[in-house]
């Protein structure tokens, strides 16, 4: 079997995005969480409308879709980074920083200046993987939503 590769969705992949998207809101926030039941309510039209306002990359591992994230341009200046999940059993092999590699790119060729994103303060694997690659902690929310407790804003200059 070859490397998992990152591949960027479009609009016609809606079905299998809706049905990532889902499986790792269950994953990450559980069915009665209010993130899952507002997108588990989305109908054909609005799928098809994230991928277009947003970029989402997709991990693919043999023909199976296994990890995500998502890259919403903020302003001509920032793009923010979302939403980065894998599948369990994808988890500890370095797989997350491909896709996140592959989203400071597209910011990169979208001429961002900045990336921003949010993690969980607790969350040592994941910070560890952004400081890798360069992200620093930074004051305050830069991201489009509130931020849940307990979550920092980190960000990356790419320009």
């Amino acid at each position: 079997m070859s490397a998992p590769a990152v591949t960027r969705l479009v609009e016609a992949d809606w079905r299998v995005f809706a049905t990532l998207r889902l499986r790792a809101l269950t994953d990450t926030l559980g069915t009665g969480d209010r993130q899952y039941l507002e997108e588990l309510a989305f109908t054909a039209a609005q799928w098809r409308r994230r991928l277009r306002a947003h970029a989402q990359f997709a991990l693919l591992s043999g023909d199976e879709l296994v990890g995500l994230i998502g890259a919403q341009r903020q302003s001509p200046d920032v793009v923010y980074l979302y939403s980065l999940w894998l599948e369990p059993g994808m988890r500890g092999r370095g797989l997350g920083r491909d896709l996140v590699i592959a989203a400071v790119d597209w910011a990169r060729g979208h001429r961002a200046r900045v990336v921003t994103l949010r993690v969980d303060a607790d969350n040592a694997t994941a910070r560890g993987v952004y400081e890798q690659l360069g992200f620093g902690v930074v004051e305050g929310t830069t991201g489009p939503r509130e931020a849940r407790a307990n979550e920092v804003t980190m960000s990356l200059s790419v320009g």
